[in-house]
């Protein structure tokens, strides 16, 4: 059996920058990936709103290795409306493409 690479989360504060501007990096052996928050007039994400979307970013860009640990440092209820409203995305794409752009089967109709 082969193991996975496991990702790991580095939140950096980047006082240089800015009193209040963060960076999580999530890497693993095959690369990392960050996300920079600079404050500003926008609605600012937490910390842990920002772990979960780096780590989704890395999941994206990287695509081998583990990242449940990763994941249990972030925002576990964005995590989850995110993996929820993914599935039915990949849900009604599939139902799209098996109906075609004509919708004229009685199973696409709706």
């Amino acid at each position: 059996m082969v193991r996975r690479s496991v990702a790991h989360v580095r939140v950096l504060e980047l006082r240089r920058v800015h009193p209040e501007a963060v960076r999580v990096e999530v890497g693993c052996k095959h690369g990392t990936t960050g996300l920079t928050q600079v404050p500003g007039p926008m609605l600012a994400l937490t910390r842990a709103q920002m772990v979960t979307a780096a780590v989704f970013e890395h999941e994206v860009r990287c695509g081998v290795c583990d990242t449940e640990s990763a994941h249990a440092r972030g925002d576990q209820q964005v995590r989850a409306m995110t993996d929820r409203v993914w599935d039915e995305l990949m849900a009604t794409s599939a139902a799209t493409r098996s109906c075609g752009t004509a919708r004229v089967a009685s199973r696409c109709s709706g």
